[in-house]
């Protein structure tokens, strides 16, 4: 596989099919996340992943661009899904929420060892307020 295969699997895999065994496989253990969230290794990975899963059920995932230089991977991906738990503190509306996030990935041997995430939070806590029933 590719770079851009390895990584746009990534999103399709983990986040949409939730295949843990494809994060485990192509995400390095010694991998590290410089977003927020932290991950370190693979299993932390996955992890995120199933903490996405509970907030989040049917989620969808559009890859909208992305593009590979050197073994860097940068991706623009659009996130569709139910808010089905607590997230932000925010407990969950069942309303369907979409938002864009900028995501970069490093490659080496054919493993994502690097991410930078950036996640558009004031966005999203802006729509899961939204979203929240009014007395």
């Amino acid at each position: 596989m590719t770079e851009i295969e390895i990584v746009y699997r990534f999103f399709k895999e983990g986040y949409q099919n939730r295949n843990y065994d494809f994060i485990m496989e192509y995400v390095a253990e010694e991998y590290i996340d410089h977003s927020p969230a932290g991950a370190r290794g693979n299993l932390q990975a996955v992890g995120i992943l199933k903490i996405v899963a509970e907030q989040f059920s049917d989620l969808k995932i559009e890859v909208l661009d992305i593009f590979e230089s050197n073994g860097m991977v940068a991706t623009r991906v659009l996130y569709d899904g139910i808010h089905s738990g607590t997230c932000m503190g925010i407990p969950a509306t069942q309303q369907r929420i979409r938002f864009e996030a900028l995501e970069n990935f490093k490659v080496v041997d054919g493993k994502i060892v690097e991410s930078w995430g950036y996640w558009p939070d004031k966005e999203i806590e802006q729509k899961l307020r939204a979203s929240l029933p009014t007395d």
